[in-house]
């Protein structure tokens, strides 16, 4: 059986090892090494990347006991090659963080609010955390700040094989891992949980834990989470974002919210003026046009969906064939609205958008849609078209 060099220090990243196999498994080429410090999936964690000598390791994983390291079909050793093995260091201890950070996170929700692991899943280095208990957005920060207080203080992290008698004087969190053996990893002080993947030696090693969201998740609550190296990258990214926005708006750097909250307003005020000074150009549109006996295209620019609807409804009236008004240019198209007092609109549908090479539908009153050909050609068409 492989000698597990992860459980016996897990910040081992190089070694020598001698290869024992290579075979086929899954359908992918495999090493087994009769040592390792690649760390297989388990507990929620992926398997380690590295090297064998100068063939990339793209995952490991374990099955009946046995690791399996998977490498392209591209290598140079064969069994009884004594290798130089290399884990990629980033990466694993960028899991570590995260691991460790989500035991924190799960011990002392468990010890504030009586919740529970129910599922765990890490992708790369972000996890997501489901409890079986909703936690609002006030225990939420509680529960952030009580686990970047245990980051602070630097607590120590064991991780041991306990046999049959002190497993039953332990009391600890289990993630049901089908392992034969039970192991324990313990946070002095704040948790105690059975798992099976390699984890920090410290608590100060994770840096800085963050609860990104929170939703709602079969009666309880998903949590996604950030930790370590992380959590670091994506404060400068945010951190850049927000000076990027704050410049934009000349304000403080730390009141670029109160800025977009203002940008937003004023917006909504401009929108509420364009929709009043829309109404009454569509209502002078109609005060000034006079009535046709055959359809009427209107080419009013820079109108929503919902204000061209608007329009050809209320314009319908000036016409006793189909009312058109469209919003757009020659060169991206145009959008367009289309109502009938005379007529079911919608049994029109499909002869104006083949027509002028459209898309669209509605209901029997008015239909809406797109058009793509040149304003000449739409007039053009409707002077033609005969509803009756």
């Amino acid at each position: 059986m492989t000698q597990k060099l992860y459980y016996e220090n897990a910040y081992i990243f190089e070694f020598t090892a001698t290869v024992e196999n290579i075979i086929d498994f899954e359908g992918k080429t495999a090493v087994i090494l009769d040592k390792t410090a690649f760390f297989p999936e388990g507990g929620g964690q992926p398997g380690d990347e590295g090297y064998i000598d100068n063939a990339p390791v793209f995952d490991t994983k374990i099955d009946n006991g046995i690791i399996y390291h998977f490498i392209s079909d591209s290598y140079s050793f064969s069994a009884g090659s004594i290798v130089q093995c290399c884990v990629n260091k980033e990466v694993r201890f960028a899991r570590m963080q995260a691991h460790t950070g989500e035991h924190i996170v799960s011990g002392i929700a468990h010890s504030l609010f009586g919740v529970n692991n129910i599922g765990f899943h890490m992708d790369n280095t972000v996890m997501t955390v489901d409890f079986d208990k909703y936690l609002s957005k006030e225990e939420l920060a509680k529960l952030e700040k009580a686990a970047n207080n245990c980051v602070y203080k630097n607590v120590r992290v064991n991780a041991w094989f306990p046999n049959d008698e002190e497993l039953k004087e332990l009391t600890y969190r289990s993630k049901l891992d089908d392992f034969d053996e039970t192991r324990i990893v313990e946070i002095e002080g704040y948790d105690a949980c059975a798992c099976c993947a390699v984890h920090l030696s410290s608590t100060g090693e994770v840096g800085l834990i963050k609860i990104l969201t929170s939703a709602k998740h079969r009666g309880g609550v998903r949590l996604t989470l950030i930790c370590g190296i992380t959590a670091y990258e994506d404060y400068v990214i945010k951190y850049d974002n927000t000076l990027i926005i704050s410049d934009l708006l000349c304000s403080k750097h730390n009141e670029a919210n109160e800025a977009v909250i203002k940008l937003l307003q004023k917006e909504k005020e401009l929108k509420y003026m364009i929709a009043e000074k829309t109404n009454t150009l569509i209502k002078y549109i109609f005060d000034t046009s006079e009535f046709s006996e055959q359809s009427i295209v209107f080419r009013i620019n820079g109108l929503n969906n919902e204000e061209l609807k608007q329009a050809a409804i209320m314009l319908k009236e000036k016409s006793a064939g189909i009312t058109v008004i469209v919003s757009g240019d020659d060169c991206e198209g145009y959008y367009f609205a289309a109502a009938s007092n005379a007529v079911k609109i919608n049994d029109f549908t499909k002869i104006i958008t083949s027509s002028l090479n459209g898309s669209g539908g509605g209901r029997y009153d008015v239909i809406q849609g797109r058009l793509n050909s040149d304003y000449n050609t739409i007039k053009s068409f409707f002077d033609k078209l005969t509803v009756n």
